[in-house]
């Protein structure tokens, strides 16, 4: 029960009446097997020693495993203790291939490299986001894959925007509220017709600037409006949001995506030019990073493949994490890892 699920060894104790520390030490010790492969020096066979700037530096690799590769896969990152992790993920199986220390392209391809070549061009397609050091590992070491940027790190990517311009006028109200405070002039806090004050608002309008207009409450559909009234720059950029969210949306009806690329291309291109002409900053910087990753983000209507599996994988992390009291001891949290993901 413990390896097959992201439990803490401590709820299993008290569902049995038992010490946690004494269960914990007798599962680590005895049952687990953890101390015999770590005598072995099986738990850090597959890790490596590189060089930087002068200083000998390992780099955990805890999972690789070549027969968890399959024809749809992801690679994403998941910070562990400080440390940030590259995790190349089966998006069939759930399971993992490739668990390392490190997002250096160089350092992955060589670990990577392990894998038989037969193995390697098996892979159709790999999901990730829009980094340039995954790009370039996934081109080095899946040659016969097509890129996938994933959805949802699009979407994120450009929500950051909005909520950038949301930040910024709550910053310049802050602002002249410190001011005021200092006797340059006075500074006074009105309540609007929602019952907000104009920092109130700029506050509570973060959670619906992620939703679509239809998904708001009666509340919500309040304070979007007169958020929107006092600052038109902000309904702007959300509006460019929209648009993004909206063309991802499939024909309906529509059982596949695959004809509808072509529609789909032309549609984008008339969304990125037109905000391009927009004066705003943050309409500019949006329009950009579509532009620049154009052409992986349109695979994404081959099979509607996403990195889904991988943020669920993420979550399984966390909560392991969690249970171990933030992988105190990071050997035998990592061999945990790897008993529940291989």
């Amino acid at each position: 029960m413990v390896e097959g699920k992201p439990i803490g060894i401590g709820n299993v104790a008290y569902i049995l009446g038992m010490c946690s520390k004494k269960l914990h030490r007798w599962y680590k010790e005895v049952l687990s097997g953890f101390k015999q492969l770590e005598e072995k020096g099986e738990l850090d066979k597959n890790n490596i020693s590189v060089k930087e700037k002068g200083e000998i530096k390992e780099i955990k690799v805890p999972i690789l495993e070549e027969k968890n590769l399959g024809r749809q896969m992801a690679i994403d990152e998941k910070s562990i203790n400080g440390d940030v992790y590259t995790i190349l993920s089966n998006r069939e199986s759930g399971k993992i291939a490739l668990m390392a220390s490190t997002i250096k392209a160089k350092y992955l391809t060589e670990i990577l490299t392990n894998f038989s070549l037969e193995k390697r061009m098996s892979v159709e397609s790999i999901s990730r986001d829009m980094a340039p050091h995954y790009d370039w590992v996934a081109r080095q070491v899946f040659m016969n894959a097509y890129h996938i940027v994933d959805k949802f790190h699009v979407i994120k990517n450009i929500i950051e925007q909005l909520q950038a311009t949301r930040v910024h006028y709550r910053q310049m109200e802050l602002t002249k509220r410190r001011e005021a405070k200092n006797g340059e002039y006075d500074y006074i806090e009105l309540a609007l017709e929602n019952g907000d004050t104009i920092l109130q608002l700029l506050a509570r309008s973060r959670g619906l600037l992620f939703l679509m207009p239809n998904e708001w409450n009666e509340q919500q559909k309040q304070r979007a409006k007169i958020l929107f009234e006092k600052y038109p720059h902000i309904k702007k950029v959300y509006q460019a949001v929209i648009k993004i969210r909206s063309w991802y949306r499939p024909p309906k009806g529509s059982k596949t995506y695959v004809k509808t690329r072509v529609r789909k291309k032309e549609q984008i291109s008339n969304i990125i030019k037109e905000l391009k002409k927009s004066t705003i900053n943050e309409i500019k910087n949006i329009a950009f990073l579509i532009s620049k990753n154009i052409a992986n983000i349109l695979h994404y209507f081959i099979e509607k493949e996403t990195n889904a599996k991988a943020e669920a994988i993420n979550q399984v992390l966390q909560r392991f994490i969690i249970t171990n009291y933030g992988a105190r001891n990071m050997k035998f949290f990592l061999f945990r890892v790897k008993i529940y993901f291989t």
